[in-house]
């Protein structure tokens, strides 16, 4: 990590040394300190040692207690984040701009501690349109209209959390904004059914580049005075193997699986109150940390060849925050899971192959009020954190995905965070 830091130091001293030496280059260094501390009362997925909290996660072998619902805390400063806008001379007749951003929490499940790239990307901009490439939120995100929380999950998995590299183009109608992107995954990404048979595939993005085309992303955005809404609709392809085997022997696969979702927001922000509302759709939407995901639907017992089906979920939130110097907030969330398109495969005494995130959950909500105090450069927040599951437990339905036995659980946060911006 010291190498990584003395690495960085010294590329962006050589950068300010351009830059002051380059009137036609300008930057601009700006980043937070950020303290987290935090109780739990139910283990989590553990991303980032549950810094980035999303569900209680229900894990319960028969004949042993539950052991997951038990007291947990920590204190983390791996949310600190570093970056850097630049200014570039003219492309042409646009105007061309570009961002790095870093924080520490690397790679959340195995080592958090990792400095590592959340932004990258240059942007081309006219007086109507721009072209930005490379890697930033992505656009079911909605921009500047995030939830307002104190956790670090930003709403998720009630609301979308994903940074991916992408070409977007954006035109620009008098208030109106309408974007196109190509999109590929590096960090979020589309779980592959045989990742682990072959130990070179080391990255966990495969499924996405094996169906090679992007996922391909249409958003609108009307902004009119205090009002804000948005829409998007995103359509997704992924190769799930690589190698089928079956009876007569194994041989490369050629199925794909497609899906689609729809996003929608609303936001109002004036004077001292912020209020925003936002709903996901779709099919197999894991890589933006929303639940989802898909299963085998049929299988060829001689060739091996498979067919797949998504699972279709939903999602809704609300943010209200009020205040200024002294700010009260409230998050509220709620989801569920509708099953699959088709029925699944039975791969033996009625159990299925799914892959993805939370595919079991059947129910789940978040409410979350929260306190700050907003002076310059300084925040500190306070908030209360409850969220529930209906985790399908007993015997699944093949039919549809879904469980016809629930069992409910459920975390309480209470968690403090300081920043000092800069």
């Amino acid at each position: 990590m010291k190498n990584y830091l003395l690495l960085l130091l010294a590329m962006l001293t050589f950068v300010v040394a351009r830059a002051q030496s380059d009137d036609a280059v300008t930057l601009d260094f700006y980043g937070f300190v950020r303290v987290d501390a935090y109780m739990d009362t139910y283990k989590g997925v553990d991303a980032g040692h549950d810094v980035f909290y999303l569900l209680p996660l229900y894990v319960k072998p028969a004949g042993v207690e539950d052991f997951n619902q038990q007291m947990s805390s920590n204190i983390t400063a791996i949310a600190s984040r570093l970056g850097v806008k630049a200014n570039f001379p003219d492309v042409g007749k646009a105007k061309a701009s570009g961002l790095l951003e870093f924080d520490f929490a690397g790679n959340l499940k195995t080592d958090p501690t990792l400095f590592r790239i959340r932004q990258a990307y240059s942007l081309l901009k006219w007086e109507k349109s721009s072209l930005l490439m490379g890697q930033t939120w992505h656009p079911f995100f909605g921009g500047g209209n995030m939830p307002i929380v104190a956790g670090l999950n930003t709403g998720a998995p009630f609301s979308c959390f994903n940074r991916s590299p992408m070409i977007r183009y954006n035109m620009n109608f008098d208030g109106l904004t309408l974007s196109f992107a190509a999109v590929t995954e590096i960090q979020y990404s589309s779980p592959m059914m045989d990742q682990g048979d072959f130990s070179y595939l080391l990255t966990p993005n495969h499924a996405k580049r094996n169906g090679v085309i992007p996922e391909l992303v249409f958003t609108a955005e009307w902004v009119k005075n205090a009002v804000t809404l948005g829409a998007g609709a995103e359509y997704k392809r992924i190769k799930p193997r690589m190698m089928i085997t079956g009876t007569d022997g194994s041989a490369k696969a050629n199925s794909y699986l497609n899906s689609t979702a729809l996003m929608a927001f609303g936001r109002y922000k004036k004077d001292k109150l912020t209020l925003l509302v936002k709903g996901y759709f779709g099919e197999n939407m894991s890589h933006l940390v929303l639940p989802g995901g898909y299963g085998i639907s049929s299988k060829n017992s001689a060739t091996g060849a498979e067919t797949y089906t998504s699972y279709t979920t939903y999602t809704s939130s609300l943010s209200v925050v009020y205040g200024q110097k002294y700010q009260l907030g409230l998050f509220a969330g709620y989801g569920g899971n509708l099953g699959t398109k088709e029925a699944l495969w039975d791969s033996g005494e009625g159990k299925a192959k799914t892959l993805g995130t939370f595919t079991n959950m059947q129910t789940m909500y978040r409410i979350a009020p929260h306190v700050s105090l907003n002076l310059n450069k300084f925040r500190l927040v306070a908030e209360y954190e409850r969220t529930g599951v209906s985790y399908g437990v007993g015997n699944i339905d093949l039919a549809n995905g879904l469980y016809t036995s629930t069992h409910q659980v459920a975390n309480n946060r209470i968690i403090f965070v300081m920043t000092h911006f800069f």
